[in-house]
């Protein structure tokens, strides 16, 4: 599974494959839990992690903050 401890560049990032279902890698994420190590996600899993941690922190305006991101990606 791909991870690394510093972050990955622009350019480095579009190299890697998503950690979770292996397409292309656009963004990446990093858990304490996992060693703080950078894991590279495609789009859409960035948007179903960003979606589900909305959620659980609570956040009543959710959905739109969920729209201003997706509307964000599409720049």
């Amino acid at each position: 599974m791909q991870g690394r401890r510093k972050p990955y560049t622009a350019i480095g990032i579009k190299r890697c494959k998503c950690v979770r279902c292996d397409k292309p890698a656009h963004a990446a994420w990093q858990a304490c839990a996992d060693g703080r190590l950078h894991r590279p996600l495609c789009i859409e899993c960035d948007i179903a992690l960003n979606e589900m941690v909305l959620k659980w922190v609570g956040f009543p305006d959710w959905e739109e903050k969920m729209l201003k991101y997706k509307d964000g990606l599409r720049r």
